[in-house]
């Protein structure tokens, strides 16, 4: 089912910007911002301690964003890019002003309808469960080279993920909730804050939360998300024979990798169960994940597929290597 246009009498929406050494890229970012076809919007910016000329950028947009563009105090700097999108949405939600929020990169490009076409498709879930349920809109994005040259028009390919597939079973295993395609509602902020000490991300949380709401997928890009060697989190190939080429030289690091994921996930998953608890609400698919989690091997194997959406590799491979660890 398709949205309705946003109307402009829609809910004020806050793009959340995070920043820390992006001067290189920012500038197109900033002007894809100014070229959204839903211009109302506010742009809330938090740098983690920039050295180079993110600050002396994001000054010189003040003319044409006007009192959209709020820079935040920041006392702490250097704590990374969780914590960074969290004073975000400290911020936004302390605010009280925008119903709606959108995490930004300071290095994608975004295509000039994302903001219409999310905001559109929030109104549209939450006019059907209502704006006190948590809320989550995400999409595509096409991925692209540091000259914005397409390497694949569908990350969601690339990656060979299938994120309208996720549950909210699914997604305590691997996230498929991409944070600068990812829009949220108010009262999912409130539900999602304070990020625990063990959210892996500050998108995956957001995806862990909407487990217990409403979380809608547009399986079109949104975005260009450019890959330039420097990402916090980016793509890669995902097919057989990139896979198999990691392996081979580096087999060893890999397997380290996923166990210490495994690691990270049960810990996280916790994390959610307590929070939802303290929230009053229902834990119950926690608790079975978990339980999967401790059970032997043969009756792990006999239902991962429940636990994990992507492809049968990494499935597999997560659901042998982590029960060492559980």
């Amino acid at each position: 089912m398709h949205a309705p246009p946003l109307a402009m009498t829609a809910p004020l929406i806050d793009v959340l910007l995070a920043t820390y050494n992006g001067a290189r890229y920012l500038a197109p970012q900033l002007d894809s911002l100014l070229g959204q076809t839903h211009q109302h919007f506010r742009l809330l910016v938090s740098d983690d301690g920039s050295t180079d000329a993110t600050l002396d950028i994001l000054h010189g947009y003040r003319a044409a964003f006007g009192e959209r563009l709020v820079l935040l105090p920041n006392p702490s700097t250097g704590a990374g890019v969780v914590r960074n999108f969290e004073r975000l949405m400290h911020a936004s939600l302390a605010d009280g002003q925008a119903r709606w929020a959108a995490s930004c990169d300071q290095d994608d490009v975004w295509l000039p309808g994302k903001l219409a076409a999310q905001g559109a498709e929030m109104q549209r879930i939450e006019s059907q469960a209502g704006a006190q349920t948590p809320c989550l809109v995400h999409g595509d994005l096409t991925v692209v080279n540091e000259r914005l040259q397409v390497i694949s028009p569908s990350f969601a390919a690339y990656q060979r993920t299938d994120p309208a597939a996720a549950t909210a079973l699914s997604l305590l295993s691997v996230n498929q909730v991409t944070g600068c395609a990812m829009m949220v509602n108010r009262t999912l902020l409130r539900m999602a804050l304070p990020l625990p000490p063990e959210a892996i991300m500050h998108d995956w949380w957001c995806a862990l939360i909407s487990g217990s709401g409403r979380r809608s997928y547009l399986p079109r890009p949104l975005l260009l998300y450019r890959q330039h060697g420097a990402n916090q989190v980016g793509a890669r190939d995902r097919g057989l024979r990139s896979r198999l080429l990691r392996l081979g030289r580096d087999g060893a690091g890999v397997a380290l990798r996923v166990r210490r994921l495994g690691q990270g996930t049960q810990a996280q998953a916790q994390a959610l169960q307590q929070r939802l608890r303290a929230l009053g609400l229902d834990d119950a698919y926690v608790a079975r994940y978990l339980a999967w989690r401790k059970m032997p091997l043969p009756r792990r194997l006999a239902a991962y597929r429940n636990y994990y959406v992507g492809p049968e590799l990494d499935r597999l491979s997560r659901c042998l290597l982590w029960h060492e660890r559980s």
